[in-house]
């Protein structure tokens, strides 16, 4: 009994270890609560703290994510609280950097939400909607649309290393009374699973998403194995190019991209080894959304019928 406790100790202590070396490579970020800079409306009575809101759901994404250890809200409160920082209710870069460093962190995340509204489009029934339920009732549209910028600072330069923009709109078809009977998401609570599931969730989620995927994709991640990038064709269609390399290979949105077919090899005479490629430059591609192992892109240069399944994929115009 007494071996079979201490192979498990033994184990325990492994994986522990292991644990504890592999969150040591990740880089350390804070998010700080974002601006809210859009115009309060009529669809949600009461102060929605929205910054924090979506501040919170991007902490969320980030550690689902796992590229960087995120750090805890309360920590950040308490510097800001200590160093009376933020008391004008902006951050800026040169001070978001200031907090980072007496957290210990390497980035911060700061942001502002530049839209953040439902609006309802209302097609009148007519003569025959008005005859079976009375006047003010219509055909009505309610779309909910979120714009979130975000920046990530290096907190020991203050530079922005990376920028991203959330953009998302959901819409939903019905009959409504009058607009003031619909009131979005105005009492549900953010991060609630009946937050979640309105129109306005989804968007808000959808945003904050493509903001994850962006900044851990320029970032490249721990597993960044940096340098050129080498990779292949997985798909071609439908206008659009997905590769099999990502963000732990160091793919970023916005980077440009090549799709090579090799033309000729050239060896040495001595040794017979190869010492230079000769390639045809099929595409030039533009990546659009970087997941940590796949990437996907739209064509610049080229025609997307030349492309093929296993073409070679690379930062440079050369192999």
């Amino acid at each position: 009994m007494k071996k079979i406790f201490t192979v498990f100790l033994v184990i325990a202590v492994l994986c522990i270890s292991a644990f504890t070396s592999e969150a040591a490579k990740k880089k350390k970020v804070a998010v700080l609560d974002f601006e809210y800079g859009t115009i309060r409306d009529r669809w949600w009575p009461g102060d929605w703290n929205i910054g924090k809101g979506i501040s919170d759901m991007t902490v969320t994404q980030l550690v689902k994510d796992g590229t960087f250890s995120v750090i805890e809200r309360r920590q950040i409160e308490k510097v800001i609280s200590e160093q009376k920082f933020g008391a004008s209710g902006l951050v800026d870069a040169s001070t978001a950097a200031q907090i980072g460093k007496i957290l210990g962190v390497q980035y911060v995340i700061i942001g502002s939400i530049t839209q953040f509204s439902i609006d309802t489009q209302t097609v009148d029934t007519g003569f025959i909607g008005r005859k079976l339920f009375g006047g003010g009732v219509g055909v009505s549209t309610t779309t909910a649309t979120v714009y979130i910028d975000a920046r990530m600072i290096d907190t020991t330069t203050a530079e922005i290393v990376a920028v991203a923009e959330g953009k998302a709109s959901e819409s939903k078809s019905g009959v409504k009374i009058s607009a003031a009977d619909f009131h979005g998401a105005g009492h549900v609570a953010f991060g609630s699973k009946g937050f979640e599931e309105t129109i306005l969730g989804q968007a808000t989620r959808q945003s904050v998403v493509d903001v994850v995927k962006q900044i851990t994709g320029a970032q490249g991640g721990p597993e960044s194995t940096g340098g050129a990038i080498k990779a292949k064709v997985a798909y071609a269609g439908e206008g659009k190019i997905i590769i099999d390399a990502g963000s732990k290979q160091g793919v970023s949105v916005g980077q440009t991209l090549y799709i090579v077919r090799i033309k000729k090899e050239i060896k040495s005479p001595t040794t017979g080894e190869v010492i230079k490629r000769l390639v045809d430059t099929i595409a030039e591609i533009k990546v659009t959304e970087v997941d940590r192992g796949s990437a996907t892109a739209t064509i610049m240069k080229g025609n997307i019928d030349d492309i093929k399944e296993g073409d070679d994929v690379s930062s440079t115009q050369s192999l």
